[in-house]
């Protein structure tokens, strides 16, 4: 089963993206790990260094835990450098960042090692079997800071301990020997408790870039549905011919702008347009011509607004409906017979229309300040009725309407 879980592990990191993510990780926790740390080397370097005193090679001891402090000191640094970076979110060369803290973790494992033989060379049996201890001390509380990377860890375990195990093992003779098998066993628990470490964590990093994975795609996913939505609602308010509004999307801006102006106390304006004879022209022409011409009227319409709250929509086949806040009927007269003549000046031809050669429209109007005596839908059919009224009075007219306040 522990077989089952490492080979698992080992598949997990060799995904794409998911290994870099966990080397990256793995480099973070290392610092973060290391934010405390200084303290407590920096304490049990001293308590080598006053071994020294006993010797009186002072000196020499004080000498080392002076070169041992300045790299710890600089360890620091790095360290909280890096911290700084991250929380910036700069840290972008993370290969730099660990090579960094590898070396720095080699130099402070030999410092180790060379403070045993510095320190130990001269101090009787048990003092050197003392020091043993603090080294291996030193290995142990360093597992849980350095574990989660087994080559940092087992370099400074190598650098630290081995040399001074094996040298004492010589000096101790028997008991060196025991303690050498002592240290053989200490080293095997190590290396267990960091494959074990890394198994749990690589697991755990699976998981984690999993949920990673899945929150991404699920937010990313919520986002596309939420595009399509807002383009499926702006399809539904949309005349697929013309590109102008439909009849939905003016219904529902006319119930808006009628509270509005409502409690404002301000005149809606609203015309009804439609085109002269278009049947005769689909006739004449086609379908497919016929959808060229709507086109191209509703875009003459539409480039006679300049307000962004004026609203244009095609409302039928060839009949279109304009909205006016805050326009009179003065207003919307004048802007009918720019829209004729700019019609006119486009030249849409209409060969067999009785009213001439080009295409011609028909617009009704109706105005009302909105109260409690009026409605909306009141307002359309007043611009209707005078729609009709300019068809039979011939067409190619501009009628204004009168509001039934019934």
């Amino acid at each position: 089963m522990f077989g089952i879980k490492i080979n698992k592990a080992k598949q997990a990191a060799t995904e794409p993206g998911i290994e870099q993510w966990m080397f990256r990780e793995k480099v973070i926790m290392l610092y973060q790990n290391q934010t405390q740390s200084w303290l407590v080397s920096i304490f049990a370097s001293a308590i080598l260094a006053y071994l020294s005193l006993e010797s009186n090679n002072g000196v020499a001891g004080f000498s080392w835990w002076a070169v041992f402090v300045a790299i710890t000191l600089f360890r620091t640094w790095n360290t909280r450098r890096f911290c700084h970076f991250y929380k910036a979110g700069q840290v972008d060369d993370i290969r730099h960042w660990y090579n960094r803290f590898y070396v720095s973790t080699v130099m402070a494992g030999i410092a180790w090692g060379a403070g045993g033989f510095i320190i130990g060379i001269p101090l009787d049996a048990i003092s050197q079997v003392f020091i043993f201890i603090v080294l291996i001390g030193v290995g142990a509380a360093a597992i849980p800071l350095l574990g989660v990377m087994q080559r940092i860890m087992l370099c400074f375990q190598a650098v630290s301990t081995i040399p001074y195990a094996i040298y004492i093992s010589i000096m101790l003779g028997d008991r060196g020997t025991i303690l050498l098998y002592m240290f053989v066993l200490y080293s095997i628990g190590v290396v267990a408790s960091m494959r074990r470490m890394d198994l749990n964590l690589t697991e755990s990093m699976k998981l984690q870039y999993e949920n990673s994975q899945m929150v991404n795609t699920l937010s990313e996913s919520n986002q596309q549905l939420q595009n399509a939505n807002e383009k499926l609602e702006t399809l539904t308010l949309e005349d697929a011919l013309t590109g102008l509004h439909n009849r939905r999307y003016f219904e529902m801006q006319l119930e808006f702008e009628w509270k509005r102006e409502s409690r404002e106390k301000k005149v809606l304006t609203l015309m009804v347009i439609d085109i002269d004879y278009f049947k005769l022209y689909n006739d004449t022409y086609g379908h497919a011509e016929g959808d060229v011409c709507l086109k191209r009227v509703s875009h003459i319409l539409e480039s006679s607004l300049h307000r962004s709250t004026d609203v244009i929509a095609r409302i039928g086949g060839e009949e279109f409906v304009v909205m006016l806040p805050n326009i009179n009927i003065d207003g919307a007269l004048t802007l009918a017979k720019q829209m004729q003549q700019q019609l006119h000046q486009a030249g849409l031809t209409h060969a067999t229309s009785p009213l001439g050669d080009n295409v011609t429209v028909s617009i009704g109007i109706a105005s009302v300040i909105p109260d409690d005596n009026a409605t909306a839908l009141g307002l359309f059919k007043a611009a209707d009725k005078a729609l009709y009224k300019a068809k039979t009075k011939g067409r190619n007219q501009v009628v204004i309407g009168e509001m039934d306040l019934t």
